[in-house]
Formats: structure tokens, sequence, C-alpha cells
């Protein structure tokens, strides 16, 4: 690793310190030896004590690299980065090699450079592989080490583009095409793959991100460093008061890697290396569970960072206003927000705007307040509000959503952007990820004030309601979809059990090497008995032959069961979850109208991720219900469990959108 280094000098004045924060905003890096380090790794600790020293910023931002005359063309390079994370403790770092993203000239960092386009731009990413070889296959392939660790794709998660392969040029060129069969994707030392993403004129603003999606091996690699942000400006950026106010983007993140104390217990990988699937597995969480009661096991969940950062500071003046863009890119964990004695104005859910904010106050002090709560209490983004010992709910995002706020500071002091406890599992035994600190914010004081901008806020007609009458001129076509994990004998036995493992048995029963069924075989069996009690209007698929059970084990191909849509029609889908997990339901390329949780109305509102209420079973499973428009793009595309464990685990299936009368 190269040497890095890195000075501040000392700001004079007021007007200058402000003019420096905002270039240190904008560019966020700095780059000694062709390596991107942040500010947190490589500065003290202010001083807040002393009062004749202004605090410290060490909050950095991505790279940010921006369309020019409606392209952005840019080389992302995957490969390993060696460097130190820090874990729970800020102060206490841990020798890493991840895999990790570089862009053109720049070497791979902690995450991906942010890219930022309009409706109407061309955003061409090539993707260049340069992790080595995969392992070699033994005779008995080793489960653990599931696929090709080091073969890849790439993902724009939320994007409305098309899902193909360009191939009237040669070689082709790709659009989100991530249903690559075992022997297809970017294979690894060497390889390359052009991805063209053209933005639809009227694609909604808001913040996407992209990843990995080669199945069996997304979690994997997701899971170390291999992220970055997507921004889409349009008209509700260009409003002078939203324009004026910095915009910070957090990607969250939380990389798994071995240590002595942590998943490293005789999988045979190095410390600070994730080579094995079961590191994400055996422990989804990131530190497993202890009993912290007679009644609930508490998760020490795994340390989240920010763009690279534990716990970065953010300094803001009295009546600053500041955009946030929230990007949950954690394999499994969820989250829930909160900023001491401030409010989050939230504008988007995932990329998709809304017209009016939703405010999110200091949820330690309020109980079950909830986003879009009409009439039934949910807050928006399918998590069940936290048991009556936490505090109240906050601004909720499972892995893979993302939210726009808007943030004004008070009073002069210091704050912390809190992970509130977030329940998101039922049962004997819950799975509740504990409070943590993400971030410090300290506000100074200042004569100077900021407005928030005005609503109602500019918002996309690609986001008009789906109202009962278009649905029923566009087809009327209802589906349901239904995501189980089943296990085994020993799934079962620890199923009648009530010790600590209990749930995390339920939910990661499937990983067993002794595993007599697989969620995908039984799921014809499931969705007839549902379509008895539903009355589901779907036509059960045709299924091949289930996969074979003797070693070495297969695991559920991404393209068994294909859902097909007809271009240009509207559909009434139902996800139901029968499992006490929360799963978490994404579907590419075209957002979803959430319209009931439970079977029951809510107020509708637009994502791409949801979280299906936790605490279902085969009997009385918990449900999601929303509309699609499957509008512009036909080809193959996928809906998984953005938990990507079980996406990887066969918790998938393919959608494929035709033209009308091939059907």
């Amino acid at each position: 690793m190269a040497n890095v280094s890195m000075t501040h000098a000392p700001m004079t004045n007021d007007l200058e310190q402000a003019n420096t924060r905002r270039q240190f905003l904008r560019y966020g890096l700095s780059i000694a030896s062709g390596i991107v380090v942040p500010l947190g790794l490589t500065t003290c600790e202010q001083n807040e004590g002393d009062r004749n020293t202004l605090p410290v910023q060490t909050f950095v931002q991505p790279p940010l690299l921006e369309a020019k005359n409606g392209l952005l063309d840019v080389t992302l390079t995957v490969s390993y980065f060696d460097t130190q994370l820090s874990g729970s403790n800020p102060k206490v770092r841990h020798p890493v090699s991840l895999r990790a993203y570089g862009y053109d000239s720049q070497r791979a960092g902690y995450c991906g450079p942010t890219f930022v386009v309009r409706g109407g731009d061309e955003l061409r990413v090539r993707l260049l592989n340069q992790l080595p070889e995969n392992p070699p296959f033994q005779a008995f392939r080793d489960p653990t080490n599931y696929i090709k660790p080091n073969t890849t794709n790439l993902h724009a998660h939320g994007l409305h583009v098309f899902p193909g392969i360009y191939d009237d040029v040669t070689p082709p060129e790709y659009g989100d095409y991530v249903v690559d069969p075992n022997y297809g994707g970017v294979v690894p030392n060497g390889d390359s793959r052009q991805y063209v993403y053209r933005i639809p004129k009227d694609h909604p603003a808001g913040p996407f991100y992209y990843h990995p999606q080669y199945h069996g091996s997304s979690a994997l690699q997701a899971a170390s460093l291999m992220s970055g942000a997507i921004l889409v400006r349009g008209a509700v950026d260009d409003l002078p008061d939203m324009a004026q106010a910095n915009e910070l983007i957090f990607l969250f993140q939380a990389p798994y890697f071995a240590l002595n104390t942590f998943l490293n217990d005789g999988i045979g990988v190095a410390d600070g290396r994730l080579e094995k699937f079961r590191q994400l597995t055996q422990h989804p969480t990131g530190r497993g569970l202890k009993k912290n009661s007679a009644d609930e096991a508490y998760s020490d969940a795994q340390p989240v960072l920010i763009n690279g950062v534990r716990q970065p500071t953010i300094v803001m003046r009295v009546g600053e206003v500041q955009r946030w863009r929230l990007i949950n890119t954690q394999v499994f964990n969820s989250l829930n927000l909160s900023l001491d004695s401030h409010v989050l104005k939230q504008y988007t859910a995932d990329g998709w705007g809304s017209a009016e904010y939703v405010d999110h106050g200091d949820a330690r002090t309020t109980s079950g307040l909830s986003l879009r709560s009409a009439p039934v209490k949910t807050t928006g983004l399918g998590l069940q509000p936290a048991p009556d010992h936490t505090p109240g709910v906050g601004l909720q995002l499972a892995p893979g959503n993302r939210a726009s706020v808007v943030i004004q500071a008070g009073k002069p002091g210091t704050y912390y952007l809190r992970g509130l406890p977030i329940k998101i599992s039922e049962g004997a035994q819950p799975i509740v990820l504990p409070e943590d600190i993400l971030a410090k914010v300290i506000v100074i004081d200042s004569k100077d004030t900021m407005s928030i901008p005005s609503a109602p806020l500019p918002v996309s007609r690609f986001l008009e309601p789906i109202t009962d009458e278009e649905f029923a001129n566009h087809g009327g076509k209802k589906r349901n979809i239904i995501f189980k994990m089943t296990g085994n004998e020993s799934l079962f036995k620890a199923q009648q059990a009530l010790g600590p493992l209990a749930q995390a048995a339920e939910v990661w029963g499937s990983l067993v090497a002794k595993a007599e069924k697989s969620y995908q075989h039984n799921k014809l069996q499931l969705q007839q008995k549902l379509a008895l009690t539903f009355g589901s209007t779907s036509q059960a698929p045709i299924y091949p032959p289930p996969p074979d059970l003797t070693p070495p084990f297969d695991i559920q191909a991404a393209n068994t069961l294909n859902e097909i849509a007809i271009l240009d029609a509207v559909e009434e889908w139902t996800v139901f979850n029968m499992n006490h997990l929360s799963h978490v339901f994404h579907i590419h390329v075209n957002p979803m109208y959430i319209i009931k949780v439970n079977g029951k109305p809510v107020e509708p509102y637009w994502c791409d991720t949801v979280a299906l209420p936790a605490g279902g079973t085969s009997q009385n499973p918990s449900s999601i219900t929303f509309r699609m428009r499957f509008k512009n793009f036909v080809g193959p595309y996928i809906l998984h469990n953005q938990r990507l464990q079980a996406s990887d685990l066969g918790m998938i299936q393919r959608v494929t959108v035709v033209p009308s009368g091939l059907t």
C-alpha cells in the first residue's frame, strides 16, 4: 500500500472556512500516490473543548463524476483493495483485503464513484474485472465457496432502463443485464463488458446505486466494498433553495471480513479477507446472537461505516440547510435513522419523489410515528414498528432502500445521527439490531440562515398514481409471489427449540449441507395452496426438474421461474412472506406503487425495494400488494430478496417482458 499523507490549512476567517468546506463537501477526497483516502482515516480527533479551534469535518464524499453534453463515459475496475477499516470503535482499525471499485486511472477505494446524470443522458460504464482467477472446483465442491466468487457483473439498482443486450453493435453492449448463466458474467483476470444506460427523459430525479448482481456471488461481492451511488437530477434539483444546499452522499456500509474473534471459526479464511459464502450466512447480521434477556436475543450487528469512515463528523452552521442522500448498501441489516433534536424532511422514497415532505423527528422521543400511515400503521418501507421497550420509528431503510432528506441545523451543539434499535424478525427469538451511533453533527454559531425548499416539490409525470380505472383498462392481471425459505430435518428440530439460535436456524436452514428441499422446488406446491386460499388469477408456471441434492450441491438457479408480462400492461402483484424474517423484495427496471400492507389499504407510494412485514407463516403469511406499469422496455430481468444471502441461495426468479401479441 502506498504511503499517504494529508494536511489541513488553518482557516483565517468565516468566509474562507465556508468556501473551503463547500469545496471539501463537493470533492470530499484526498488523492495521494494514487489512493483515495477518507479524511476520517488520516486526521486526529478534534478536541471539542478547545473553543479557539473550529471543529474539523471528517465526513468524506465519494468521488463525483457528472455527465457533460449528455454523456458520462467511465471505466469501472474491480480489484482487491488493501487498506484498514474501523470496527465498532472508530479508533481500532483492522487491515483488510476486500473487493472494491476503482475508476479510470484511480485505484480501488472505499466506495465507487458517484455517477450524476439527467433524463436524456447516456451513462456508459466499461466494467473491467481485475480480480484473480476463481478457485478451482474440487471433486466435491465446497458449498461455502458458492459458484464463482470473482466472476461479476453490474446492476443499476432502481434505474428504469433497458435490461437486455444491444446486439446491433459489435462487440455487443449491455443494458441493465444481470441474467447471466453460470457460464456467463464478466470473468476475472482481465475480462470486460460495456454497459450502456440510456436514461429516459422523464426519469424521476433521485438517488440510485450500483452493485454486482451475479447470481451466487452478489452477496460476497457487495459485502466487500463494491457499491457506488447514481444520482439522477431533475426539476427538484434545480429549485434555487435546493441547489444552494450542500449535498452529502451517505453510502451506509457494513463490510464483512475474517477476524480472529469474528467469522473465522475454522473455515480457513485469512484475517481481513472475505472468501467464503459461509462468512455471510453463519452470522448474517455480522456478529451472531447473544442472550440479552429471558425473552429476546439481540444481535451484535456489523459496525456501520459511511463512505468508508466509522462515525464521521459533519460540521454545520446554525440555520444551514443541507440535503442528504441516504443509501443503505448493506447486504442484510436494516437501518432506523434518527437525528437528535432535528427533523429529517424526506422527499424521495428510494429514487422516487414526492410533492410533499414526510417529516421524521427525533425518534428517541416519539413512538409509533410512521411513514405513510393511512389507515394501517406502517413505515411505508414494509418494516414493523419497534417493540415497546425501544425508541420509536425513525426513517427506516431496508437493504437497498434509499431516501433523500432535507435537514436544517438548529441550535449550536453536538448531535448524533443514530441507528435506533430495529426488529427485523418475529418469533420466539426475534432479531433486534441494537442502537448505534452512525455520525456526529456539530452545529456552530452563525448569523446567516438558509431556506428549506418549499412544497409542493416538482415530480415527474412518470409517477402519476395507478388508478383502478387504469388497472382495469390495461389487463387487470393479478399475480401472487411467495417468499419462503425451507430447510431439512435439522431445521425443523431447531424450529421447535427455544434456544437463541432457533430463529437464525429458520432463516438460514437451507444452508445445511444435507438439505432435502430447496425454496424454488417447493414454490409450486406453496403457490397452489395459496391460490386455493387467496384466489390467485395467475396460472401455475411449468417447473424444471428439482436441483440435484447430492454433492456437489446445486443451489437454485436464477431463471428457474419466469413471470411473463406484456409491454404496457398494468398488473397488481401480492408478495407473501412465509417466514418470521422480514424478507426484502426488490424488482428491477419498473418501480412499484404500493397500495396494501397485509391486505389492508395504505396511502399509496412509489418505491423499488420494500421490506415485507415480519412474522409471516405458511398458515398466515404477511404481504405487500403493489401495482406496476410495464413501460418502455422488453427483455429479461429479475426479482429477488435484497437480503442478498437469501437471493444467492435461490430466493430469486426471472421476469420477462414481451411485446404484445407474443404471449
